[in-house]
């Protein structure tokens, strides 16, 4: 993907993959590291420096590890064309606008969402520890990957964290409850809760579904689930293809029948990232994600060790519920995750061949 520079990937990623069959395409497993250094070496020939690529890189491959495919090591090829066209500018400085003792604003100079989304992070736990409580937003940040990322590091530094994400209007593709245009992003939350042992980590759309996963299902061949989308007439549909058309359609709000709740959350969403910032919900010159975090440190309330007990105690509760039938366990938010986590660094991540390609053209 780089011709001026030399192509890096004329090193191939692992051959000796596994390969299993998914959705009628092929897709391998590979050795994270391999992909992370491929990764590194792709953002750092467009321009970008090392230790932001490792930022990205690390982000994009811990999402894959943990399952989150749709926010993994797919979105390479499309970053890469985003530096291309100029839309995302490697390197861009990261400035941090204190306005008060705990709040700020970080305008991350069109760089990447990670790299400004990790300053974030740093800027909103130094306020936290010092202040108690800290509130961050973003300006001028590109796609932020990941939403549960920075409330899972503000969580293993022993803290709760609060997090939401709108997207500038040209990704206004969820409809409001009852229309069939698209007015919100996928506009998702997150918040991450320390405990004795692997945090609470939760992070979802107030879609029903976030757009890459649909972009996942396209490349896999594989029909939508049922209550996804609907076509550009209103109608649903479990083609991916009619979410993309065109015309395009829409992504339902999540909540089924009950989809004026997430919709109503998607709206506060939006609201936190734009009209927060300054910003209007339809400017078309936003330059991408508007990140909202919030973080709490315990020991401004319970303390920081007796809070990890009782949400450790919380959750071994919630567990305690006998399973319904169909059914083996309960899990709490992000279990699923670490454990996904954990067998992916033994196996490899999984890549779909269109994916791969992209990334190796």
């Amino acid at each position: 993907m780089d011709k001026e520079h030399g192509n890096p990937c004329q090193q191939r990623i692992d051959p000796q993959a596994v390969f299993t069959r998914a959705g009628g395409m092929m897709t391998s497993l590979y050795p994270h590291q391999t992909v992370e250094d491929l990764a590194t070496r792709l953002f750092v020939a467009v321009g970008t420096p090392e230790n932001e690529a490792q930022i990205v890189s690390q982000h994009l491959v811990e999402s894959s590890l943990m399952g989150h495919d749709s926010h993994g090591v797919m979105r390479i090829p499309e970053y890469l064309d985003l530096i291309e066209q100029g839309r995302v500018t490697p390197g861009g400085a990261i400035t941090v606008k204190q306005t008060s003792s705990t709040t700020s604003i970080i305008d991350c100079g069109g760089n990447f969402g990670q790299v400004g989304g990790q300053a974030a992070v740093e800027d909103a736990v130094a306020r936290a520890t010092e202040h108690q409580v800290a509130t961050v937003i973003t300006s001028n940040c590109n796609h932020l990957g990941r939403l549960g990322a920075y409330a899972q590091q503000v969580a293993e530094q022993k803290m709760i964290a609060i997090a939401t994400c709108n997207s500038p209007v040209h990704g206004h593709f969820v409809l409001p409850h009852g229309g069939r245009e698209g007015r919100l992003a996928t506009n998702p939350l997150a918040y991450g809760v320390p405990t004795d042992g692997d945090p609470i980590v939760a992070g979802f759309a107030t879609s029903v579904a976030p757009e890459g996963k649909i972009r996942y299902y396209r490349n896999m061949e594989t029909p939508l689930p049922d209550g996804w989308i609907l076509d550009a007439m209103g109608n649903p549909s479990n083609d991916p293809e009619d979410f993309y058309g065109p015309p395009r359609g829409g992504i339902l709000p999540l909540g089924a029948a009950a989809g004026h709740k997430g919709y109503a959350l998607g709206l506060l969403v939006e609201i936190l990232g734009s009209a927060l910032a300054g910003s209007p919900c339809d400017a078309p010159d936003n330059a991408g994600n508007g990140l909202c975090l919030v973080v709490i440190n315990p020991d401004a309330f319970s303390g920081q060790q007796l809070f990890g007990e009782l949400a450790s105690e919380t959750r071994r509760y919630m567990k305690s519920s006998p399973p319904a039938p169909g059914f083996e366990e309960i899990l709490v938010p992000g279990e699923l995750e670490f454990r996904t986590l954990r067998t992916r660094r033994q196996e490899g991540i999984p890549l779909d061949d269109q994916s791969r390609d992209a990334i190796l053209q």
